[in-house]
C-alpha cells in the first residue's frame, strides 16, 4: 500500500514538471500566438472555417490554467456538448503525448489539472444555462467565449451580467471568437466592426484579430482545395457563403433569412402626434422552461403606420408574468392583449382567470402556414414603409429577427418554417408577430371601440379602469371572468 501511494505521488510530481516545462506557444502558428499574447483584457478573433481558432482556445485556456495554480479558466459554446467536442480532443492528444495528468470529467465535461485548476466547460445556449456560469467565484482567470457567431442577443447578457462581473478579481481576459454569419447582425458582429453600442455603454473597447484558413500551416494545399470545394457547391469567388467560409468576409445573405432588415425602419422615437386613432396591442408569448416575452404596438388606421414601442423577454412565474400584463395595462391603453394560449400557454392563461381576472387575453389564431403568412406580412409592411420600430426598447427584438432564418426542411404542408434551437432566440420575434396578427384583423367596431382619441389616450388609466370595473362587479360567488365572458 505504502509503495503504490508513493509511486502516485511520484507521479504527480512528473506530471506537474511536465506540465511546467510544457511549452505550448510552440503549438500555436503566428496568428494564434499574437491573439494569445496581446495584452488587451478583452479580444476577438473573426476567422475563416479550419482557421485553428478553436485550438488556440484550448491551448490559451491550458495555459492559463497551468499559469495559475488552483485556477478556474472557463470555456464556453452554445452547449455544453459541442464545447467538449471541441475543447476536449486537443488536450486529449496533448495529455498522452506528454503525461499532463488531465482528467477529463464526462458528467460535467471539466477538465481537471494536476496543481489544482480546473478548466470549465459551459454550454450557454439559453438563460438558464448562462446562470450556472455565475457561480465560478474569485478563481476565474480566463473566459472564452467560442462560436460566437452562433449567438442571439442574450450574448450582451453573458458578456456584460455574468462574465464581465466575474473577472474584477484578477482582471481576467475575455476572448470572443467566431465565424461571419449570413446575418451580418449580432453581438459577435456589433463587437468585431467597432464593439457594439452596448458596449461602448459600459467603455469596453475590443481588440480585433483576424486570421483565415491559408494562415494554418497544418492545411495542406490550401488554394486548390478551394478550387475542389467552389467546383462542388457551385461557388464562384463572389458567392457569399464561400467569402463567409473560407475567407472570413462579412457578406450579407438575405435568401435564408426570416426578416427584412431596413435601416429606415428604426426611428429614435413614436411620433404619437402624427394620428389620433392610436391603438395599443400587447403580445405575449408565455414562458415555462423559457423566458417570457412581451411587445407593445401602436398602431393607426388612418396613417397606416404601426410602431413597436418595447419588446423585452424576462424570466417570470406565471404569477409574475400576469402582474408584468398589468404594468403595460397601467402603461398603455392596451385594448388587446394576445397570447398563445394553445400547448404550453393554455396552464397559465387557465391560471389566469382566477388570479388576474381583468386581463383583456385573446388567443393568436394559429393555423397552417400560419408562421410563413404572419411573417410575409411583416415583411411586406416593412418594405412598404408602414412598419417602425423605435430604438429604444426594440434592441432584443430587432436582434432576434436579424437572426432568424427558415428551415431547409419543409413542413408537410410546404409552408416554411422557421429555424428552431438554442443558436435562434425567437421569444420577442414571436411575441411581436402574435401582436401584428392583430393590425390587419380588425373589425370597424371593434377597432373604434378600441380607440382612443387625442389626449383622452394620454390620460387613460388602465389601473384605474379596473378599480372602477372590480367596485361594480356586484355578486362576489361568481368569478368575475365569467361575468365578462356573460357581457
Amino acid at each position: 500500500m505504502l509503495k503504490e501511494r508513493q509511486r502516485l505521488l511520484a507521479k504527480v510530481v512528473t506530471q506537474k514538471q511536465n506540465l511546467e516545462k510544457l511549452d505550448l506557444d510552440k503549438l500555436l502558428h503566428e496568428k494564434q500566438l499574437e491573439f494569445a499574447n496581446d495584452p488587451a483584457q478583452f479580444k476577438c478573433a473573426c476567422c475563416s472555417r479550419q482557421s485553428g481558432k478553436s485550438h488556440a482556445c484550448a491551448i490559451i485556456a491550458l495555459r492559463a490554467a497551468i499559469e495559475t495554480p488552483g485556477s478556474t479558466p472557463v470555456y464556453v459554446n452554445m452547449n455544453r456538448g459541442s464545447a467538449q467536442y471541441i475543447i476536449w480532443p486537443p488536450l486529449q492528444a496533448l495529455n498522452e503525448e506528454y503525461d499532463l495528468g488531465l482528467e477529463f470529467i464526462k458528467t460535467t465535461s471539466d477538465i481537471r489539472l494536476p496543481n489544482g485548476s480546473i478548466i470549465k466547460v459551459f454550454g450557454a445556449g439559453s438563460l438558464r444555462e448562462m446562470d450556472k456560469i455565475r457561480g465560478i467565484g474569485a478563481t476565474l482567470n480566463l473566459a472564452i467565449l467560442d462560436e460566437a457567431q452562433n449567438f442571439g442577443s442574450d450574448m450582451y447578457k453573458l458578456i456584460r451580467e455574468i462574465l464581465l462581473p466575474a473577472t474584477v478579481t484578477h482582471k481576467a481576459p475575455i476572448l470572443i471568437t467566431g465565424t461571419p454569419s449570413a446575418s451580418c447582425s449580432g453581438p459577435f458582429y456589433d463587437i468585431v466592426h467597432g464593439g457594439g453600442e452596448m458596449f461602448k455603454e459600459v467603455g469596453m473597447g475590443w481588440s480585433i484579430h483576424k486570421w483565415l484558413m491559408k494562415d494554418n500551416p497544418f492545411i495542406p494545399d490550401v488554394e486548390q482545395q478551394y478550387k475542389v470545394h467552389m467546383a462542388a457547391n457551385n461557388w464562384t469567388p463572389s458567392s457569399p457563403a464561400f467569402r463567409r467560409e473560407y475567407l472570413g468576409e462579412w457578406v450579407r445573405d438575405t435568401e435564408g433569412l426570416c426578416y427584412y432588415n431596413i435601416p429606415s425602419m428604426v426611428v429614435d422615437r413614436f411620433p404619437q402626434e402624427r394620428a389620433h386613432d392610436w391603438s395599443f396591442i400587447l403580445g405575449v408569448d408565455v414562458g415555462t422552461k423559457d423566458p417570457w416575452s412581451f411587445s407593445v404596438l401602436a398602431t393607426s388606421r388612418d396613417i397606416q403606420a404601426t410602431y413597436v414601442l418595447e419588446s423585452l423577454e424576462e424570466k417570470l412565474t406565471t404569477l409574475e408574468a400576469g402582474d408584468r400584463v398589468g404594468d403595460f395595462l397601467d402603461q398603455y391603453p392596451i385594448y388587446q392583449c394576445i397570447v398563445d394560449t394553445g400547448g404550453q400557454g393554455a396552464a397559465p392563461v387557465a391560471q389566469w382567470k382566477d388570479t388576474h381576472p381583468l386581463l383583456p387575453i385573446q388567443p393568436v389564431r394559429k393555423g397552417y402556414g400560419s408562421v410563413d403568412m404572419g411573417i410575409q406580412i411583416i415583411n411586406a409592411d416593412i418594405k412598404a414603409g408602414r412598419l417602425f420600430f423605435v430604438k429604444s426598447g426594440t434592441e432584443e427584438l430587432r436582434a432576434q429577427m436579424a437572426t432568424l432564418i427558415w428551415d431547409a426542411k419543409a413542413s408537410p404542408t410546404g409552408a416554411r418554417r422557421v429555424k428552431r434551437g438554442d443558436a435562434y432566440p425567437d421569444h420577442c420575434a414571436d411575441s411581436f408577430r402574435y401582436a401584428y396578427s392583430k393590425v390587419r384583423t380588425w373589425k370597424a367596431a371593434e377597432y373604434r371601440s378600441g380607440v382612443m382619441m387625442g389626449e383622452d389616450a394620454l390620460r387613460h388609466s388602465a389601473a384605474r379602469l379596473r378599480a372602477e370595473v372590480m367596485a361594480e362587479k356586484g355578486d362576489e360567488s361568481v368569478p368575475y371572468w365569467q361575468k365578462l365572458v356573460r357581457k
